[in-house]
């Protein structure tokens, strides 16, 4: 239903994954330690736990008119191996170069939008407007670093500019048991930061479909895709950074509301398909196995 002027509903939901990226590192990209001597190529293999908290506060503005706001908090823990080709133990001239075994966090870039919503019978249609506001860190760009024999970071929590937010979502209930939701959603990237970094655009569009064989009690299964272009450094796209990806997911929750209290929800979804743009899975570009959400509104 709509958010009524006045009323306020918070939300707030932890996401997690394990990420794993692999690259070659060889001379002359190996930066100026390839002059000292002859650098084999070697491999990169980074393992990182990424996880978002993500509070959200949605205030009605008008019988179909609400803002909100979103401002997430982000965790990534990073691990590093460094191997030759044929899978040995490897410890380049400057192992901390490129990247550490360590801890980061921080808030990422918040997003302020304002949602219309209408209802007529069963069939609910909402539109979101809005844009991101840059809060999250960012960095210098790394390849550059990377190529002068300079310690750099990779991870960055924001993209250091303003980007629009645009969506749409429909649903409708079938009766009372059985409803089906879905939602479409773009993130531009007109703009390049301070830095010279400039974001993919992302689209992302999805369809579930829930069953409630109890009043309190909710279970969906549905199927996401999320498409992202390839970042740019200075307008150039690194192979070892992300050149554009395609994925979808497929996966299943749970959901329990209690009245009074609120709503308690869990999700996984797992890729069923990853797509890249340029090199593959083992060329610099990130995969994982499943994506776990859990998480409260009221």
């Amino acid at each position: 239903m709509a958010v009524q002027p006045g009323q306020l509903t918070a939300a707030a939901w932890a996401t997690g994954t394990a990420v794993r990226v692999v690259h070659v590192s060889a001379c002359p990209d190996s930066g100026p330690a390839c002059a000292g001597g002859d650098v084999p190529p070697y491999l990169h293999d980074q393992g990182l736990a990424v996880l978002e908290f993500r509070p959200v506060l949605e205030l009605g503005l008008t019988p179909n008119v609400s803002a909100e706001l979103q401002l997430p908090v982000r965790l990534v823990a990073s691990t590093i191996t460094y191997r030759r080709l044929d899978g040995t133990p490897f410890e380049p001239p400057n192992p901390t170069l490129h990247h550490r075994d360590e801890t980061l966090a921080g808030f990422g870039d918040a997003w302020l939008s304002a949602r219309a919503a209408w209802v007529a019978g069963a069939l609910r249609l909402g539109a979101r407007v809005g844009s991101t506001l840059p809060l999250g860190s960012t960095v210098e760009n790394p390849f550059a670093l990377g190529a002068a024999g300079l310690e750099h970071q990779h991870v960055q929590f924001g993209s250091g500019t303003f980007q629009p937010l645009l969506g749409a979502d429909v649903a409708w209930r079938f009766d009372a048991a059985w409803s089906a939701r879905g939602y479409a959603q773009w993130i531009p990237a007109p703009f390049e930061n301070r830095f010279g970094y400039r974001p993919g655009d992302k689209l992302n569009a999805g369809a579930l479909a829930e069953w409630s064989p109890l009043p309190w009690l909710g279970v969906s299964l549905g199927a996401d895709v999320l498409a992202e272009g390839a970042e740019r450094w200075g307008g150039v796209v690194q192979q070892d950074g992300n050149v554009g990806r395609t994925d979808v997911l497929v996966g299943g929750g749970l959901q329990g509301k209690w009245d009074g209290v609120g709503t308690l929800f869990a999700t996984v979804r797992a890729p069923v398909v990853q797509w890249f743009a340029a090199g593959d899975a083992h060329d610099g570009q990130l995969t994982y196995p499943a994506v776990v959400q859990v998480g409260f509104a009221r």
